[in-house]
């Protein structure tokens, strides 16, 4: 099968970069999309480094094409009296030395059980006052696909992973929902988007009053576990919902070195989810990828596509990466 391709500018808003050696590789898979700009989006380590001196790096090298969303730094936490206001001064920080965005993973059940800090809770109240009075944009996870909870359904590459979420230590996907609404209750001008399409592809009703009560977020469309077969259920809908919402979707891969180290393998995964998504945008109906799996594409008008692929996430982050700055 062969990319149905627009000549249309794209911006991946969400790609993932640890291995500086693997910059030039990833840079050749972005630029197949191809990819404009991109985005990338950092984690914090169990050891309280980040990734955000390899994100540097690479903007370093491509500063017109390279937007960085920057983890928080946890070491913060070995004071707890002050870590709420110092996790909300790296606001500030990032901000002033050239960084696009903040990326939390916060959200993400592993992660908030090694983090047990609520999300609309204390330590977080000052960074949300930051970040909204900053009008700095958010990339947010939050929750994972339902059957990481279920004991008899989780997948074993899932669980090799720490997301089996079924012993009852985890919070609920619900739990987790709930905290954002009272982030977002509190702070409606947020510049969030909810990574994964905030695991709501199987119940795009909800995702529908979710987008019409909170007006400034936004979804992206980095794949997760049968993301792309839950829209295939219904493709009428899905194309109705994508429509309507088309100046709340946000294209994203989800790129990852972390896979290229794999080898070929790695490189070949890699390839695969810029085809499934844009075929999935862009083709009509039935197609099938070179492994075999088939979807439902939903033939999006070119208007449509367009806002997706760059002009939804340059109104939230702007059409040029911000300028580096070497000292502060």
């Amino acid at each position: 099968m062969t990319h149905p391709l627009e000549p249309i500018p794209i911006i991946d808003s969400h790609v993932h970069f640890v291995h500086r050696e693997r910059m030039d590789e990833l840079l050749d898979l972005l630029d197949s999309v191809p990819c404009t700009r991109f985005n990338l989006v950092c984690i914090p380590n169990p050891d309280a480094t980040t990734h955000n001196p390899a994100a540097l790096y690479f903007k370093q090298h491509h500063p017109q094409r390279v937007f960085i969303s920057g983890a928080l730094d946890y070491s913060v936490l070995s004071d707890p009296g002050r870590a709420p206001d110092l996790l909300a001064a790296q606001v500030v920080f990032l901000k002033a030395r050239g960084y696009d965005g903040l990326k939390m993973i916060e959200g993400k059940p592993q992660v908030r059980k090694l983090l047990p800090y609520r999300l609309d809770g204390p330590l977080y109240a000052g960074l949300w006052d930051a970040v909204e009075r900053e009008n700095f944009p958010v990339v947010f996870h939050v929750a994972d696909p339902d059957v990481f909870w279920d004991k008899g359904g989780c997948p074993d590459w899932a669980r090799r992973s720490g997301w089996d979420y079924s012993d009852g230590t985890y919070p609920s996907k619900e739990e987790l929902y709930a905290e954002v609404d009272n982030i977002l209750e509190r702070h409606p001008d947020l510049k969030i988007i909810l990574a994964h399409f905030y695991f709501l592809s199987l119940d795009l009703d909800r995702a529908d009053r979710f987008l019409d009560h909170h007006p400034a977020i936004c979804f992206d469309l980095a794949p997760h576990t049968d993301m792309y077969r839950d829209f295939s259920q219904d493709p009428a809908a899905a194309r109705a919902f994508f429509i309507r919402h088309q100046d709340r979707i946000i294209y994203g891969s989800d790129m990852d070195t972390r896979a290229l180290v794999r080898g070929a393998d790695g490189r070949r995964f890699m390839q695969s989810i810029p085809l499934l998504i844009r075929s999935f945008l862009e083709r009509n109906g039935e197609f099938t990828l070179p492994d075999g799996t088939t979807y439902f594409g939903l033939g999006l008008p070119l208007p449509v596509l367009e806002k997706i692929y760059a002009t939804n996430f340059e109104r939230l982050y702007g059409s040029v990466p911000a300028p580096l700055k070497e000292t502060l």
